[in-house]
């Protein structure tokens, strides 16, 4: 699978009254089938919209199980840490120095023996509230990664609501991120969202580059409790987009808050987004041709492609087609171009929900895991193997060879559903 072409669409021209309508909104995946064998839930409650696919496919594992039971940023060295008690095997994360995003070490080899290295890790999103149910998932997620292995963190945007950070020694870094997860010693890869780039009059449209890049340089400056070292921390975001690679798995982290606003420029008040989405757009094109055909390829980001959450699919958010911008028109040009068949999974939050997608977009599968911190209802009818809007929780993925086994478990330690995703089948 190999990048196709994309055409950059005419800047839109802004009328006061639609500009008005694009900033005020709270701004924040078309089909086929995946290939999906094993799904097993026995706790889909009709009513919740859950399904299950069909009774022919085996098991992984138990079900229901217990947690209890058993662009800006640079410098070219090493972010992250494998020095710590949970088993993480963080490959390096240096930063190009440069707006195109960042690299760490190539892309893999694909060789025998990376291919059956397993990779676990966590991806969930939606988490910056400091609130009660932040911890409460947080302790499970600690059980879980205890019991079964967990390399890292996926963070999948909205780490800092409402509004991001002001800086690197802004309180909510300890209150938001280092306090919640002080007893998960993993390096964590997020991804910017719209409430990272927000501001007090705008409010969390993700239209304000500069306080998300505060986020980036956290990287370089913060500093996690230990095993972590001074001037160093397990928030790992070398660029505002980026690449790191695991044994035979590929993962690139995507900046969606400025592909949401692509050809936006009013001069003065915003900068150039068509710029910046092709810088982005390039460098993913570049990552991927140099991915090797036999490694799995993971993008994440913040914004959905296909969900079930109130701000629904791309090209149709908030139910408002017609509004620009609004509506994530940008979001499915650049994916139909640039990620659908060309990514095995995208991963996002933004739909404070866990949904797992039957429908792809030319064998690309689409996971929603927004229920870091909180919950929102299901409203949309994309048919899904799980979905949960009632219970915060995250998924625990692991990857040996071609086989994905993924876990979905919510706060309580409760594994609500597992699933298995086979590549090249």
């Amino acid at each position: 699978m190999r990048p196709s072409s994309f055409n950059q669409p005419t800047p839109w021209l802004a009328t006061p009254i639609s500009l008005l309508l694009v900033l005020l909104l709270s701004l924040g995946c078309q089909t086929g089938s995946n290939d999906v064998t094993g799904a097993i839930d026995d706790n889909t409650n009709p009513s919740d919209g859950n399904t299950k696919p069909d009774d022919g496919n085996t098991n992984p594992g138990d079900d229901d199980k217990s947690a209890g039971d058993d662009d800006t940023g640079s410098g070219d060295g090493n972010v992250g840490s494998d020095d710590d008690d949970s088993g993480s095997d963080d490959d390096d994360s240096g930063s190009d120095d440069d707006d195109s995003g960042s690299d760490n070490n190539g892309s893999g080899t694909g060789d025998d023996d990376s291919a059956h290295t397993p990779v676990r890790f966590i991806a969930m999103g939606d988490t910056g509230e400091g609130n009660t149910a932040q911890y409460e998932v947080a302790a499970v997620i600690g059980t879980v990664c205890a019991n079964q292995g967990c390399d890292f963190v996926i963070l999948l945007g909205d780490n800092f609501y409402d509004i991001g950070v002001e800086s690197v020694t802004d309180g909510q870094w300890d209150s938001k991120f280092e306090q919640p997860y002080a007893d998960i010693n993993l390096p964590f890869y997020p991804a910017l969202g719209n409430h990272d780039g927000g501001d007090d009059f705008l409010g969390g449209t993700g239209i304000n580059v500069e306080q998300g890049d505060n986020q980036v340089d956290y990287t370089y400056a913060g500093s996690s409790p230990p095993p972590w070292g001074p001037g160093t921390t397990k928030w790992t975001l070398p660029s505002r987009w980026y690449h790191h690679n695991h044994a035979n798995v590929d993962f690139y982290g995507l900046d969606t808050s400025q592909i949401f606003f692509d050809g936006l420029y009013i001069p003065f008040l915003t900068p150039d987004f068509g710029d910046l989405v092709d810088g982005q757009r390039a460098w993913l094109n570049a990552q991927l041709a140099a991915s090797p055909a036999t490694n799995w390829r993971i993008a994440y980001g913040h914004h959905p492609y296909l969900s079930n959450g109130p701000h629904g699919n791309a090209g149709m958010y908030e139910g408002l087609p017609f509004v620009p911008y609004a509506n994530g028109e940008e979001i499915k040009d650049f994916f139909d171009a640039n990620v659908c068949g060309n990514v095995d999974l995208y991963l996002c939050g933004h739909d404070h929900s866990r949904q797992w997608l039957t429908d792809t977009c030319d064998g690309t599968a689409f996971m929603v895991s927004g229920a870091g911190a909180k919950t929102t209802e299901i409203e949309g009818n994309n048919p899904v193997y799980f979905q949960d809007a009632d219970t915060e929780g995250f998924a625990w993925i692991e990857i040996v060879g071609d086989t994905m086994t993924v876990q979905w478990w919510d706060k309580t330690g409760a594994m609500n559903y597992e699933g298995i995703l086979q590549r090249g089948s």
